[in-house]
């Protein structure tokens, strides 16, 4: 039997519990009124009985107790995100009736506030989940395999939420003393929030006088790129990824004082006031607001840690991390998706690069990392773009696919990932730009409107699985770190894109080791199949998270 157990709360401040059966809907308990003081408990029952996929609204306000009282919830269906993800779904888009989820989200909902039995929130009753989850499956697609890939992905980014959720109350072990002395001696002794520390000041002052601007203001971007262009520098912007092309001892000092700049407003001892407890990191993770599937962190720059900050980062006592990372991803992906045969057996390998070495389709490993991802994210030219275009005439499958992604976004249509995340089509605006060419210069901004939207569909394709995989890797993972109950010994603590950090006695770190590396490939196979590329995991077992990348 599968149960559904919807939560949902009522103005006198109970929880309530509906449990029916999810197949026939039949009533398994009449709806339970639970106090604050029970409800750990109850949860705890009905789910040890029942194993029910629990459907909420949201994570707040209930996962904050369920956690803190060590209660595991197997599986979940988290209605907002279902829906975000069904409004942009082609499948679904006109079937779901009308819910309004871009409202703003009230101060109390965040995971680490006790919201549980406040006023619930307009949508909150019991009689408006049902009636949202009710209607969020009358727009599911017709088609039996759409239908599936869906669902699985609604189950996924809803079993990921309750991850989230697990990562900010466990949060990432951090050497506050450590990171202290770190800004120590990089900037100096600490200042009020508005002045520069002293080594900053000193840097500013020395950039200053190298491009003879007195009083210039490096953190200005405005300002710092019309003293470059004054110096004789001809660049665009003052991005990092610009200013390092150039090989000049002034720009270096540009660099160096941007890094220490960064460091003392990203991750500064005010950084560290706020968010570091206790020797832990608790920052709050977003899902469903970026359209690629990805997550996002609301504050505290968590999915952006610098190497340098990366090296406080260091476990107790006797405890360890185990950082594990999909390895040559998005190719995989790409195999996957597009049934390129021949681009599935070099996934088959453990080196997807060496065997496009050994095949000699590439002469150096970089050739082959640089044509793969020429191939999927539509580069061109220089080396990348001659090894892609012979990558290509290998892969006619795989290219066709990508190039197909990217002609519907030239052209203003949505594309999809495997299970069916939705990329929308373009805007009214956007397609009025596209159709209002009267002039050269409207011609030309149409035209690099659409092959910027191309090359946005084409990656999105590819990235949007990947992310999809990794939900499903973390989702098997979570599952066997449970049923080997190891589940108060090794926690996840920290999730970036295709990487994950686990937590753990040094012990059982070469266990979890494995049981990661069978999650991946366990995620392949619910993806796609029998069929499914090889998905190898590099994983480094280190008490430092700086030393393991």
């Amino acid at each position: 039997m599968s149960a559904l157990a919807f939560l949902a709360s009522d103005p006198d401040g109970y929880a309530l519990i509906d449990l029916r059966d999810s197949d026939s809907a039949h009533p398994l308990r009449e709806v339970l009124s639970v106090s604050r003081e029970d409800f750990a408990q109850v949860v705890t029952r009905i789910e040890a009985e029942f194993e029910p996929r629990w459907a909420m609204l949201r994570t707040t306000p209930w996962m904050q107790p369920l956690i803190s009282a060590g209660v595991f919830l197997a599986k979940a269906y988290v209605l907002s995100l279902a829906q975000r993800i069904m409004h942009r779904t082609p499948l679904a888009a006109e079937q779901v009736e009308d819910f309004d989820l871009e409202r703003p989200v009230p101060a109390t909902d965040r995971f680490n506030q006790d919201a549980l039995f406040d006023t619930p929130a307009f949508g909150e009753s019991l009689e408006d989940v049902i009636a949202l989850y009710t209607q969020q499956r009358r727009a599911l697609p017709q088609d039996p395999a759409a239908r599936k890939r869906l669902e699985l992905l609604i189950h996924a980014e809803s079993v990921g939420a309750l991850i989230a959720c697990e990562m900010e109350h466990a949060g990432l072990s951090w050497d506050e003393a450590g990171h202290r002395a770190l800004l120590r001696e990089q900037l100096g002794e600490r200042v009020s929030e508005y002045a520069r520390p002293p080594k900053l000041a000193a840097k500013a002052q020395e950039l200053a006088a190298a491009l003879k601007t007195p009083g210039l203001n490096p953190d200005s971007p405005q300002e710092l790129l019309k003293t470059l262009h004054k110096a004789g520098f001809a660049v665009r912007s003052v991005r990092a990824w610009e200013l390092e092309q150039i090989s000049h001892p002034v720009i270096q000092q540009v660099m160096e004082y941007k890094k220490l700049s960064r460091l003392a407003s990203a991750h500064g001892d005010m950084w560290l006031d706020q968010w570091v407890k206790n020797g832990r990191f608790h920052p709050h993770y977003v899902l469903g607001t970026v359209v690629s599937g990805r997550w996002a962190a609301s504050g505290g720059g968590a999915l952006q840690l610098p190497h340098a900050i990366r090296q406080v980062v260091r476990t107790g006592p006797g405890r360890t991390f185990v950082v594990a990372d999909g390895r040559q991803l998005e190719p995989r992906i790409l195999a996957a998706i597009s049934n390129d045969q021949q681009l599935q057996q070099a996934g088959q390998q453990d080196d997807l690069y060496q065997w496009l070495l050994d095949a000699k389709l590439v002469s150096t490993r970089q050739d082959a990392k640089l044509g793969m991802l020429s191939v999927i994210y539509g580069g061109g030219g220089g080396a990348s773009g001659t090894v892609g275009a012979a990558l290509t005439k290998s892969f006619p499958t795989a290219m066709r696919f990508v190039e197909q992604a990217a002609l519907a976004g030239q052209q203003g249509e949505g594309v999809r990932s495997f299970l069916g995340r939705g990329c929308p089509p373009a805007d009214e605006q956007w397609m009025r730009a596209q159709r209002d060419t009267a002039d050269e210069a409207s011609q030309r901004s149409a035209d690099a409107a659409a092959r910027a939207r191309g090359r946005f569909t084409r990656n999105f394709v590819v990235q949007a699985t990947a992310a999809e995989w990794a939900l499903v890797w973390m989702g098997h993972a979570r599952h066997l770190i449970h049923q080997a109950g190891w589940g108060r010994d090794c926690q996840q603590v920290f999730f970036v894109h295709d990487e994950l950090v686990f937590e753990c006695p040094e012990e059982l770190a070469e266990q979890l080791q494995r049981l990661i590396q069978h999650a991946a490939l366990l995620a392949g196979r619910t993806l796609f199949g029998a069929a499914s590329p090889h998905f190898p995991v590099s994983v480094a077992i280190s008490a430092n998270y700086g030393d393991a990348k």
